[in-house]
């Protein structure tokens, strides 16, 4: 995403056209093909840390382009700013700034990223939306400022964007519940952990799961259905545990829509015993 975001945005500037809405697929990841040689380079992706460029001083580059994620510290957020930085030393003509909150919940700061951008009039805007609602005005703001938007990972509610890129999130939910229903032989509990209301990209992958759940497994039970983590994998942890405690010995399954509730949920799960021998 942080690539084909780069890209996009360079076709755009050079008057190329390019496509409202872009697909990166799904891939169902497993224990039994993690290691494949299909599978391994997108489990171990290539990632870049922290910051990169300034909206200060002169451009480098002919164009550049300021790319604000959720958030900076996540790993999945490392490889699409690794993904940007490939993007830039193959095309050669642009200039990344990399710059986002330090927590995946802050939607002012995300704002006022982008307010920056603007007053350092980049030439473009790629966006992983905190908020679908919080970040449109934003975004039709920049817009009407003469400075276009990519709109990646999660949606956003505007006609604005350029052009938007991401996973379907809605199949990955659904990937992730036949998968669950599969393990499950079709019956038993689950837990479902949601992220954040306003992410567009987890609330679809939930829905995905939730939908396929009751339409193709109507035997298994979900014994939460509105519980959420919060921005942190020690926030995640902190609910994790408490779920842990409450349905310890009556449930079967969790599913987890992203990388900070997963991590928190695991190590809940680690810390009361219950990893030994599972997938």
């Amino acid at each position: 995403m942080g690539e084909l975001g780069v890209k996009t945005l360079v076709q755009h500037l050079e008057k190329q056209p390019v496509e409202r809405r872009i697909s990166t697929g799904e891939t169902l990841v497993t224990p039994e093909n993690m290691n494949t040689p299909d599978i391994k380079p997108l489990v171990f992706a290539p990632k870049a840390d922290n910051v990169s460029g300034s909206l200060s001083g002169a451009k480098s580059r002919k164009w550049r382009v300021m790319i604000i994620p959720k958030e900076t510290t996540q790993e999945f957020w490392m490889t699409i700013h690794a993904g940007a930085l490939k993007a830039e030393k193959e095309l050669g003509n642009v200039e990344v700034v990399w710059q986002g909150p330090a927590r995946e919940n802050d939607r002012v700061q995300q704002i006022q990223f982008v307010q920056s951008a603007v007053a350092a009039g980049v030439d473009r805007i790629v966006l992983a939306p905190l908020d679908a609602r919080a970040l449109a005005l934003p975004v039709e703001t920049a817009v009407a400022k003469g400075i276009p938007v990519v709109v990646i990972d999660s949606g956003l509610e505007s006609t604005k964007p350029v052009s938007y890129i991401s996973t379907d999130n809605y199949h990955g939910g659904v990937l992730a519940a036949q998968r669950m229903g599969k393990l499950l032989g079709g019956e038993e509990r689950v837990i479902l952990l949601r992220y954040a209301v306003g992410s567009e990209s987890t609330e679809q992958r939930e829905k995905g799961f939730t939908d396929t759940l009751s339409k193709e497994f109507p035997r298994i039970t979900l014994l939460t259905e509105s519980e959420y983590t919060g921005a942190t994998s020690d926030q995640a942890q902190q609910k994790s545990q408490s779920l842990v405690t409450r349905y310890r010995g009556q449930c079967d399954g969790v599913f987890c829509p992203n990388e900070t509730s997963t991590v928190g949920m695991m190590r809940a799960l680690e810390e009361a015993g219950l990893l030994a021998g599972r997938h």
